[in-house]
């Protein structure tokens, strides 16, 4: 029997025992009284799991952002977003980080949250518990870029003060939209961990907002720079590095592209967590100036009720697919669903494909295709006709990006 019991945090010291014990889990120095008074309102009531120890010891701990993501097809489902998870070192493998995982699950879906996503720290980890790789995010570096002539141009560009940034970003990331398959909304706890701090700090993020024709505001990048302290150098210049870029047309952020580029005393600009089909290289004069660094894993997503998932998205006008999803953490969501143009509805026919409900993660928003997977072991295939079909079923019309760290 578990000496520990996971529950919800509600008392300030049970909260602040939880984060402490997060940090050391990640290596981090200890937290000073000072630390806490700046990190407890970045914590929503009710969103902090603890496992706690039969003689009052917190051994483990979990965060959720409660949040919409959008769906292939353009509808926003709920969903919770799995954050600031540790167990301390002297309690590993003895189940703390899996009833941890019980427990958010139970929540999501008492919350009617139908999809959980996480960034991983570990790649090694959340297979077991269901979660797949459902977007990916390239790194680029622009080494010297220089904008290319009769790139459109339209609208303004304004930096703002900290306390402009503090005041319209979270409002403007709000206005601008969940506008590709993947892209998650924000609360005002995700934007206190990620924005809010550094902006008060000693070196905050630099925020610059794109107007467009009719003088509104459309788009918006945050960055910051960093000195060359190469003092053998003969040419001075920073590197940019961007770390959020969001607009409403691919036009606003290209404007906002240019005035990165076309910034005095700039050698090179990193761009973090971007996209994997941005068209920056269209934008320069020697494409091979952006160079792309890595594409990685960006959200995994794990699909907590799995019709109300597969319902929730739509699909392409193909012959229907059976596929057997194997859910053995849920074990409620295994069986067959017949998958078609109209929808999808369980079925007790024979399975076409039979996949685990980590694959499904992946599969879910478009990232993958069937035949990739099938082909890399991880679907198994009873009609090869029909791994056909299903790669037009789950077809979308853009790579999926969430854009979100946390």
């Amino acid at each position: 029997m578990a000496d520990f019991a996971v529950r919800v945090l509600t008392q300030d010291s049970e909260l602040r025992a939880a984060h402490s014990l997060l940090r050391v889990a990640l290596h981090s120095p200890p937290m000073t009284d000072s630390d806490w008074a700046a990190t407890k309102p970045t914590y929503k009531p009710d969103r902090f799991f603890g496992a706690i120890t039969t003689d009052g010891v917190t051994v483990g701990s979990a965060y959720v952002y409660d949040s919409e993501v959008a769906v292939p097809g353009g509808k926003t489902v709920p969903m919770s977003g799995l954050t600031r998870v540790g167990v301390r070192a002297d309690h590993r493998r003895r189940g703390v980080l899996t009833e941890l995982m019980r427990f958010q699950f139970a929540d999501a879906r008492a919350n009617g949250q139908i999809l959980s996503t996480l960034n991983a720290t570990e790649t090694g980890i959340y297979g077991r518990f269901g979660y797949g790789i459902g977007t990916r995010a390239r790194e680029m570096h622009l080494i010297k870029p220089r904008l290319r002539s009769g790139v459109p141009q339209s609208g303004r560009v304004r930096m703002l003060s900290s306390a402009e940034a503090l005041a319209l970003t979270a409002a403007l990331y709000e206005r601008i939209g969940l506008y590709r398959t993947g892209m998650m909304t924000r609360g005002r706890d995700w934007w206190a961990v990620h924005f809010d701090r550094s902006m008060r700090e000693d070196e905050p993020y630099l925020v610059a907002v794109h107007s467009g024709p009719d003088g509104g505001d459309d788009a918006y990048v945050i960055y910051k720079a960093s000195s060359n302290e190469d003092h053998v150098s003969t040419e001075y210049g920073a590197t940019l590095h961007v770390y959020d870029l969001h607009g409403t047309t691919l036009a606003a952020r290209n404007q906002l592209w240019r005035f990165l580029i076309e910034m005095d005393l700039v050698n090179e600009i990193h761009a973090h967590d971007r996209p994997v089909d941005e068209p920056v290289e269209l934008l320069l004069e020697n494409p091979r100036a952006c160079i792309t660094r890595n594409i990685g894993d960006d959200a995994w997503v794990r699909l907590v009720d799995v019709p109300a998932a597969l319902g929730a998205r739509t699909y392409t006008d193909a012959e229907p697919v059976a596929i057997a999803v194997n859910d053995a953490f849920l074990p409620e969501n295994s069986g067959t669903y017949l998958v078609s143009g109209d929808g999808v509805v369980r079925t007790s026919a024979p399975a076409d494909l039979t996949l685990g409900v980590d694959t499904l993660g992946m599969l879910y928003f478009g990232a993958w295709t069937p035949s990739a997977l099938a082909a890399a072991g991880r679907v198994r295939v009873s009609d090869p006709v029909a791994l056909t079909r299903a790669d037009r079923l789950f077809q979308t019309d853009s790579i999926p990006w969430c854009g979100t760290g946390f």
